[in-house]
């Protein structure tokens, strides 16, 4: 192979041409991410059963999930847990099968499952071991709690139309709610206990289908929608109608107020309440590619942020992606300097190029394996890089000096190469 190669010139370099284009036209297409994928592929089932003990939540919820899974094909472990109040299946698929299949699948039987006690909630079914975290943006502003949170779900909605962006979590606040409060003394007087009181606005707070309207042309579908979405709509709730058409609103009645569950649920960032979009990405996703999405849109959002507001990066992953990346390149450019001014000075110009030459053809040659092969540029494959450059260098300084003993003692070139 390698005389072959030596004695038919055209065909040796039409072969480097050929792994230096496809290297540079796939090196850029190369999945850049923090760590290989070594996770398995699992799905998660939570049902919560209030009140219930261990025992009864193994035998009412995990056994039926488990009965349930076993029709189930490509199933190679399934691990139950069961605690007071709350059971969780977990179920492991066997490599080469098709996760989006396997998930769908499970979710069929599960919600095919109708015998579980009435208190037993809907279960929640969710992949694990699915995503990366890439980084983190934390808000700050000098306004109320409540529209801090609306404003990061306002920048969520945002990020979440970019094309490399698809997955964000935001945390620093606890549930969203609206808090009532209603002295005693004023339910006495208006004869009202406080069941009443949540039964009445529930019954003026809903959303139910109300039925199709059916026509020649099309159907219509019919709904209620008295949602009450502010402090404003929920003051305006009758609670107590008379028979002339007077009428007393919720809001004469009690103080309202819009806040979170638990007060202590909170995130300070440089001493001040912020918020946290937390990113992350599919495994298929390219980290680098995300965060200078990110990047842009925090640039273009700057402009037109309201005052005082103040994005900062944080838990950001990919600045060691990116660090390693830049290392890996600087070491191959400063391996080929070195290795063709070295040649230089004890050889001629035409052999330290070829030898030096060495280097990009088999970096970029790899490029285009690795990604045939949906290897992904990580922290582990590029240290082993890393070490393929400096022993690549090492091999081309040595193989050379061969080649150049073998032409001093009289061969000619083609059989010195292949002695060398």
């Amino acid at each position: 192979m390698i005389r072959f190669f030596l004695e038919h010139k055209t065909a040796s370099n039409l072969l480097m041409i050929i792994f230096l284009l496809l290297g540079i036209f796939f090196v850029f297409q190369i999945r850049r991410e923090t760590l290989p994928d070594f996770s398995k592929d699992q799905v998660k089932i939570t049902a919560v059963y209030p009140g219930a003990t261990a025992e009864e939540v193994e035998e009412a919820v995990c056994q039926r999930i488990e009965d349930a899974v076993d029709k189930v094909s490509n199933v190679k472990e399934v691990i139950s847990l069961a605690q007071e109040g709350m059971g969780s299946v977990t179920i492991e698929m066997e490599s080469g099968g098709e996760f989006q299949q396997f998930q769908n699948d499970i979710k069929t039987e599960v919600e095919a499952i109708n015998n579980f006690p009435d208190l037993v909630e809907k279960p929640i079914i969710k992949p694990l071991n699915r995503t990366d975290r890439v980084l983190s943006i934390a808000v700050t502003g000098p306004m109320s709690v409540s529209d801090l949170k609306a404003y990061c779900e306002q920048l969520k909605d945002k990020l979440q139309r970019m094309p490399e962006i698809s997955q964000i979590g935001i945390k620093g606040f606890s549930q969203h709610q609206f808090k009532i409060e209603i002295p005693q003394k004023v339910l006495m007087a208006y004869g009202l206990s406080i069941p009443d009181i949540a039964k009445i606005i529930s019954g003026q707070n809903t959303n139910l289908p109300a039925g199709t309207l059916k026509t020649d042309e099309r159907d219509f579908s019919i709904r209620f929608n008295d949602r009450r979405r502010s402090i404003r709509e929920l003051k305006n709730i009758t609670v107590i109608a008379g028979g002339s058409g007077a009428e007393i609103k919720l809001g004469r009645l009690a103080k309202i107020s819009d806040g979170f569950e638990q007060d202590e649920d909170k995130l300070l960032f440089n001493g001040k309440r912020a918020g946290l979009l937390e990113i992350t990405k599919p495994k298929s996703k390219d980290t680098l590619k995300i965060y200078d999405e990110v990047q842009e849109f925090l640039k273009q959002e700057r402009l037109i942020k309201p005052a005082g507001v103040n994005f900062y990066i944080t838990n950001n992953v990919s600045s060691i992606v990116r660090g390693r990346l830049n290392l890996l390149v600087n070491n191959g450019i400063q391996g080929i300097i070195l290795v063709f001014l070295v040649l230089w000075l004890f050889f001629n110009l035409r052999f330290s190029f070829w030898v030096a030459m060495g280097l990009p053809i088999s970096f970029l040659g790899a490029m285009f394996f690795i990604h045939m092969l949906n290897i992904s540029l990580n922290m582990i494959s590029m240290v082993a890089l890393l070490i393929a450059i400096g022993l690549l260098m090492d091999d081309a300084i040595v193989i050379s000096e061969n080649i150049a003993t073998h032409i001093a003692r009289g061969k000619n070139a083609i059989e010195a190469a292949i002695d060398g």
